[in-house]
């Protein structure tokens, strides 16, 4: 479900800019992965991996903020990175889970754009950006919640398993009074 509504949002925002690539990716330990995309780009395609210092992500995870250029070749993107994926046009976004970096979010087409981005389309990766880090911090709890879950359920069945090979009395009442759980050393007796 995460995946799709991620992919969704590459399309959204590929249409709402006007590019045709969008990317996403998971930077770990200085080596950022694009996990999906959508255009045609070769190195821009999921399982792809560079060093962050050869991305045009480099300068996006510097800033708190989007960072856009209508012509990369002009702006603060590594030389060797405008030369090795030739893009043009680049807006990125951090996206950020659990207060950490976790990768971005991109939009970018392979020729310059006439004007810089606007406000306007530079306010919409951010919030794109933090919608895509909403969806993951959810995820991530629900697989938390689930793994607790599972946790409670094993300590349930040792407990219930001690509770039956014991020799003393063990029950649970609810809040009527009633009994929720007898131990088997309640029949005996």
């Amino acid at each position: 479900e995460t995946d799709e509504k991620i992919a969704r949002a590459l399309e959204i925002g590929s249409e709402f800019l006007g590019l045709p690539i969008g990317f996403f990716t998971r930077i770990d330990d200085g080596i950022l992965e694009i996990v999906q995309s959508t255009g045609e780009h070769p190195l821009l395609q999921p399982g792809e991996q560079c060093p962050i210092e050869e991305a045009y992500c480099q300068q996006t995870v510097k800033l708190d903020e989007p960072f856009a250029t209508h012509d990369a070749a002009a702006s603060s993107i590594s030389e060797r990175a405008v030369e090795m994926l030739g893009l043009g046009t680049y807006i990125g976004a951090q996206i950020v889970v659990n207060d950490e970096l976790y990768g971005t979010v991109c939009f970018a087409d392979e020729d310059e754009r006439d004007d810089p981005f606007s406000e306007a389309e530079e306010v919409f990766q951010e919030l794109l950006a933090k919608l895509v880090s909403s969806e993951l911090e959810r995820g991530t709890y629900e697989r938390e919640i689930e793994r607790r879950n599972e946790q409670l359920k094993r300590e349930k069945q040792r407990f219930e398993g001690i509770a039956e090979a014991s020799f003393d009395i063990l029950f649970r009442l609810d809040l009527d009074a009633e009994f929720t759980y007898v131990s088997s050393a309640a029949e005996r007796i």
